[in-house]
């Protein structure tokens, strides 16, 4: 049964960040693993802060985009969280760590304004922390000046999904590499510490041949702006969003959608490899050749950061060898599967147990590529166990 949605919020301001609340619960129950947000948190507490709930933006792989919101959850505008309080969520983090704090949503979504509110309260708090922004669509130079002005350290990322603008386009990303490189250099010239950008595989439009091509463009990322820039490629996994545009619309955009309920979705993750997670597969791309250009394109990644000095040759090697061991256990899974004896596919896969572990992290880029700086402790546990006392 479906009740229907009745109350979608124009704003969230009456929601706030709630980690002194889990900081209590922790020691109330002596349950401190409940409330690790992802498998290292308590050696890497980064924190999120929320600005906004709905997207102005189409982008036709994303569950959040506005289209789809509106869909499945009766939202048909975006709401904006107020900047004083953006500040306050943050000011509250950075209380309790020292670790990144991601500030989840564009800034210049809502306008200039909006931004400059947020930017502008933030920069009397004197932060230490390494805080990372999102970038949507393109900004002018003043934007990175101001965010500059308002940080001691600060970085960016952003998801053109393709080199290609044609296919970047039919994904709903309307920004040229002109645009994106413009703002890239905008960035690094202001003080941005790290700009990560990540490309797509299985995205509308896109054979195997353009997968590679988006590599070729990464090293030319690396060439032009140097290691600040971090390029990423990896595939749309384990799914196509459920609900998103495309997802709802799969021939329009050229999928082919493998699953449809949540039953389905769910069976799926039993399965043994990412490739049989795929819930969809693409009129340019089956579910073998996603995987197969994920594990090329990782490696010659790979390759290319080695040559330009962003991995040393221990990081390089770790990947290459994860590389070729997943190559091999999917193929290992993939001749399993064949069989029809269900008891025999149990054995044998049991006995890869091991392999599919060492399998599941890091295999096309080393995780901690992916990480920011941080400063020795992440907590400052002084202040935690202020709130918990006190507050």
């Amino acid at each position: 049964h479906a009740n229907p949605l009745t109350y979608v919020p124009d704003n969230v301001n009456s929601f706030s960040n709630n980690y002194k609340n889990l900081f209590k619960i922790a020691v109330k129950y002596g349950d401190i693993k409940s409330m690790t947000a992802i498998h290292d948190w308590w050696r890497y507490p980064i924190t999120a802060v929320m600005t906004v709930k709905g997207c102005t933006h189409n982008c036709i792989i994303c569950g959040g985009a506005h289209k789809a919101l509106k869909l499945y959850a009766n939202r048909h505008k975006p709401a904006y969280r107020d900047p004083k309080l953006i500040v306050e969520d943050i000011r509250q983090l950075s209380r309790f760590t020292t670790s990144p704090i991601f500030i989840v949503g564009d800034l210049n979504q809502p306008g200039a304004e909006y931004a400059d509110a947020v930017l502008s309260g933030l920069k009397k708090l004197n932060l230490k922390n390494q805080m990372v922004l999102e970038f949507f669509d393109a900004a002018n130079r003043s934007y990175y000046e101001k965010v500059a002005a308002a940080f001691e350290n600060f970085n960016f990322e952003i998801s053109p999904e393709s080199h290609d603008e044609t296919i970047r386009r039919k994904c709903g990303k309307l920004y040229s590499n002109e645009d994106m490189e413009n703002n890239i250099q905008y960035a690094l010239e202001s003080g941005c510490q790290k700009f990560d950008v990540f490309f797509m595989i299985g995205v509308a439009g896109q054979a195997a041949d353009s997968v590679l091509e988006t590599v070729d463009y990464c090293k030319y990322l690396l060439q032009k702006f140097g290691t600040r820039v971090v390029p990423f490629i990896a595939p749309l996994a384990p799914f196509l969003d459920p609900g998103s545009i495309a997802f709802e619309n799969p021939e329009r955009y050229g999928y082919k959608i493998l699953f449809h309920t949540l039953e389905e979705h769910r069976q799926a993750l039993t399965k043994p490899s990412w490739k049989y997670f795929l819930n969809y597969e693409t009129k340019w791309l089956s579910r073998d050749q996603i995987v197969d250009i994920t594990y090329e394109a990782g490696k010659r990644l790979n390759q290319i950061k080695l040559k330009y000095g962003q991995i040393d040759a221990q990081t390089f090697q770790k990947v290459d060898r994860k590389i070729e061991l997943a190559r091999t256990l999917v193929q290992r899974i993939d001749d399993i599967m064949k069989t029809s004896d269900d008891g025999e596919q149990k054995t044998k896969l049991a006995e890869l147990k091991f392999d599919l572990r060492q399998d599941s992290v890091d295999t096309v880029c080393e995780e901690n590529e992916i990480k920011w700086p941080m400063l020795k402790s992440g907590f400052r546990y002084f202040n935690i166990a202020k709130a918990i006392l006190f507050e």
